[in-house]
This record gives structure tokens, C-alpha cells and sequence, in this order.
């Protein structure tokens, strides 16, 4: 299968996610630590919070760049070589990560199974141990729960691209109306056994312990309308003018402004979905305005080029860093302006991780080939 060419927006989108996700991180952080005075306040609006949007948009984002490089997936050798690749892309750089936090988290406890009984460890393998925190104590060493919701996408990609190549209305119709099911589900709780439909909602109720933000029915949301703005929307996009570009972005802004401040009678994932979409729109929509700029340009390669390692490692840099400074007295801006070297250490960080996991799969590779 031919590349296809880079999408520049992917990019922007995937850049900016990372470090609206690491702003909202090191906000939240000043009140985990009690630090003085105000942090960035990047956390909240009236209905809902902003890691609930750029989560949703890094799925939705992962869902339109596995349907634009692999549309078709035609043979059970394809399939293979697809999971090959996606476990490239994630674990390597996890397992080195995971090590070096393990062993730390060891040392500083005194001892190796402070995680639990050894079974768990499995978690930690397959890395689905941030995933299924909520159901106990694991050997959770960074990342966090997003990291096996996207590991579900990778599995169920060919299944999703199935259906979205011979069932796509169907199919769209049904993953809508479980994403609206779980939001809406609390309503039923107190109705009387008189249907299976009933029984079946306070099953969900009584035993689906997620949270509805990790649900895979959340995920495979975003994920499938990845696949649907990259289809119906990125193309119609890319024919607009700048002009009409600029209008489209300005009735976005305006479209999303009721959503940030006014109280709406949504559920608070709902309301992200919705400005999710919106965010992801809006940055395609400014792409040709930002690629221009060499500067841009390098910033935007730099952070989407490591922004898994950067997911990797920015809870323990982060926290560490914090627990350094929860002495100091912040402002507003002086918050902001420290949020700078913070996030070039976290990103640098990810750049080494990221250049280590390379090295050592291209000499496993290596040593591999000598024999064949």
C-alpha cells in the first residue's frame, strides 16, 4: 500500500492536544499541592473541563489518521501488519519507561510488590494497568487510562473499518445511540423490571463500574467520529478559500462560546464531545494560516513528532517538578511563564525516550535480521 502524504493539520491537532492536556495536568497540580496564590486555571468551564475535550480530540484525531494512512485492510496479512506496527509504536518506549519508573517506585518504597500480587503485573504488560486503576491497586507507573483506551482502538480497528466500509449508516446509528445510552442510562435506574431493556440498563448500572469518560463506548465515539471528519469533513475544508476559512473559524468560536459559559442541560461528556468536534474543525480550519510560518512549523513537528512520549512521561516530571517548587508563591502570569522550561523538559524527556525505544527496536531488528 502506497503512503498516502502527510496531513499538516494532523500535526497541529496532535501538538496542540498535547499541551493543552499537559496545561490542564499542571493546573489541576497547584491545587493538588496546595501551591499559593492562582495557577493557570485551565481546568474548568460551566459545563464540563478541558482534559475532557482534548482527550476526546486525541481519540477522534486517532481515528482519522488510522482511516487516512489505512483505509482498506484486504488481507489477514495486512491485519498482522497493521497490529505490528501499532505495537511498535506503543510499547517499546511504555516497557522503558515502565522499568525506570518501577524500579524507582521500588526503591523508594522498599520493596518489589508494592503493587500488588504478581498477577498484576499483567496489566502493566499488556498496559491496561492505568486503564483498570478504578478496580484496585496495580504496578501503575505513568501514563494513565488513556493509554488502554487507545490500545482498544488499535484492536478493534479492523472490526470499526469493517463496518464503516460495508455498514457505515447502520453502524453509526447504533455507536451514537450506546454513547447517549451510557450518558443516560442514570435515568432508568429507579423504572420498574417491566421490559429486557430495563433489566439490561440496571445490569450496566450495578456492574459497568468505569467511569463514562473511560468507557469504551466514550472512546469508540470519538474514535468513529475521527473517522467521519476525516471522510466528510477534512476534505471539504481543504476546498475552502482562505477567506471563507477565516469566517468558518470565527462562527466556530461563536458556536462554542454558549458551551463554555452557559449552563446547558447536557451531561458534562456530552458537552465535550460537542466542543471536541468544534476544536478539531477549527484547527484544520487555521492550518494553512500556521504552516506558513517556519517557526510554527518546527514547534508543531517538534511536540506532535513526541507527543507520545511526552504522554508517557509528563505525570512523574510534572509531579516531581511540583513537589519541588510547592514552597513558592504563583500568579497568573508567573504560573504561565513557568508552565515554558516545564513543558521543554517534559517534551525533551519524551524526545530521549522516544529516540532510545527507536534505537533499541532498529538493533533488535538488526540482530534479528543476522540470522535470516
Amino acid at each position: 500500500m502506497a503512503k498516502k502524504p502527510s496531513e499538516e493539520s494532523f500535526n497541529i491537532i496532535r501538538a496542540v492536544s498535547a499541551v493543552a492536556i499537559v496545561l490542564y495536568h499542571y493546573s489541576y497540580s497547584f491545587y493538588e499541592f496546595g501551591i499559593r496564590e492562582s495557577g493557570p486555571e485551565f481546568l474548568k468551564f460551566e459545563n464540563g473541563d478541558y482534559g475532557g475535550i482534548f482527550v476526546a480530540v486525541f481519540f477522534m484525531l486517532s481515528g482519522a489518521a488510522l482511516l487516512y494512512n489505512y483505509p482498506v485492510l484486504s488481507s489477514v496479512k495486512e491485519v498482522l501488519n497493521f497490529y505490528k506496527k501499532r505495537w511498535l509504536s506503543l510499547f517499546p518506549a511504555f516497557y522503558i519507561a515502565w522499568i525506570i519508573m518501577y524500579v524507582i517506585n521500588s526503591k523508594r518504597v522498599g520493596g518489589w510488590f508494592w503493587g500488588g500480587p504478581r498477577k498484576n503485573f499483567l496489566l502493566s504488560f499488556i498496559g491496561m494497568d492505568g486503564y483498570f486503576l478504578h478496580l484496585g491497586m496495580n504496578y501503575y507507573c505513568l501514563g494513565e487510562w488513556f493509554l488502554g483506551g487507545i490500545i482498544f482502538m488499535y484492536l478493534f480497528y479492523p472490526l470499526l473499518l469493517f463496518l464503516w466500509n460495508r455498514a457505515r449508516i447502520p453502524s453509526t446509528i447504533l455507536i451514537t445511540f450506546l454513547f447517549l445510552f451510557n450518558f443516560r442510562r442514570h435515568y432508568f435506574s429507579s423504572a420498574p423490571d417491566t421490559n429486557i431493556f430495563i433489566v439490561l440498563i440496571k445490569y450496566y448500572n450495578s456492574h459497568i463500574v468505569i467511569s463514562d469518560n473511560m468507557c469504551l463506548w466514550t472512546c469508540f465515539m470519538d474514535f468513529w467520529l475521527g473517522f467521519i471528519l476525516v471522510t466528510y469533513f477534512l476534505p471539504a475544508i481543504k476546498k475552502k478559500n482562505r477567506k471563507t476559512s477565516v469566517i468558518t473559524a470565527v462562527l466556530i468560536i461563536f458556536m462554542s462560546l454558549p458551551f463554555l459559559l452557559v449552563p446547558l442541560p447536557l451531561n458534562k461528556l456530552e458537552t465535550c464531545t460537542v466542543l471536541a468536534v468544534l476544536t478539531f474543525l477549527f484547527l484544520i480550519l487555521i492550518t494553512p494560516f500556521l504552516t506558513g510560518i517556519r517557526a510554527a512549523d518546527r514547534l508543531f513537528n517538534l511536540v506532535s513528532k513526541y507527543s507520545y512520549g511526552i504522554f508517557l512521561v509528563h505525570h512523574v516530571i510534572l509531579y516531581g517538578v511540583m513537589w519541588l517548587v510547592k514552597g513558592f508563591v504563583f500568579n497568573r502570569v508567573s504560573s504561565l511563564i513557568f508552565f515554558i522550561p516545564l513543558f521543554s523538559l517534559i517534551t525533551l524527556t519524551g524526545a530521549v525516550l522516544t529516540a532510545l525505544s527507536n534505537f533499541i527496536v532498529r538493533q533488535v531488528k538488526r540482530f534479528k535480521d543476522s540470522f535470516t
